[in-house]
Order: structure tokens, then C-alpha cells, then sequence
């Protein structure tokens, strides 16, 4: 059995897009994660020492997610879940990205992409 530590609706302002207005100013990304490892450890001993960070992991996908402009949202977030793979004890990485401010002409709440990506 796998426990996970979710994450969820982080709120992100960055510059991705396929037109030039969308990487001109700051459009506001909804960021769910799933990190997949072994809480047991931390279980029992109760101490952050056991246990992922979570404001490590949120620090790590903010920097991750605004450090360069991306034209494809799989792109970035393909990004995010290679460094959190790497930067932590962790089995397996969903991430669900969501444009709210999609460029489409429809009436629609979000587009929204989903990845799974494990070591």
C-alpha cells in the first residue's frame, strides 16, 4: 500500500502560453499534487524530519513551475514532477495543472491537464 501527501489548488502566478499576450503578463495556474512514498516512518516518530516538507515541495514546484516560460502547460508541468522526483524520497508524482484563463472562445471553467510520472 502506497500513502500519498496531497496538495491541492496551489495557486501559482506564471507566463505560459502559445500567443505572445499569454507571456507578456501573468496568468494564475491551479496546481494539484500527489506525492506517493512511505509515510510510515513519519507515522509513528511524528517528526518533520520523517516526512516530506510540505512547504518544501510547495517552495520546490513554485520555483520549478515560474522559472522559465513554457508554451505548453504538459511542458511545465512534465517539469515539475522531474524535479520533484529527483529532489525527494518519493515513488510516484500526479500533477493536475489548471488555465483557468485558457484562450478559448467557449464558456468553460478551466482546461485542465493531468500527469503521472514515477521513478
Amino acid at each position: 500500500v502506497m500513502d500519498s501527501i496531497r496538495i491541492n489548488n496551489l495557486k501559482i502566478a506564471a507566463r505560459h502560453g502559445v500567443y505572445d499576450f499569454e507571456k507578456s503578463k501573468d496568468g494564475v495556474f491551479e496546481l494539484d499534487l500527489e506525492l506517493y512514498c512511505n509515510l510510515n516512518k513519519s507515522g509513528n516518530s511524528d517528526k518533520l524530519s520523517d516526512t516530506i516538507d510540505y512547504q518544501e515541495v510547495i517552495s520546490l514546484a513554485t520555483e520549478e513551475f515560474t522559472e522559465k516560460r513554457y508554451s505548453l502547460v504538459e511542458a511545465v508541468a512534465d517539469a515539475v514532477c522531474q524535479r520533484l522526483l529527483k529532489e525527494f524520497d518519493i515513488q510516484k508524482v500526479i500533477i493536475r495543472v489548471r488555465k483557468p484563463h485558457a484562450p478559448i472562445k467557449a464558456n468553460f471553467k478551466n482546461v485542465e491537464v493531468e500527469l503521472s510520472r514515477s521513478k
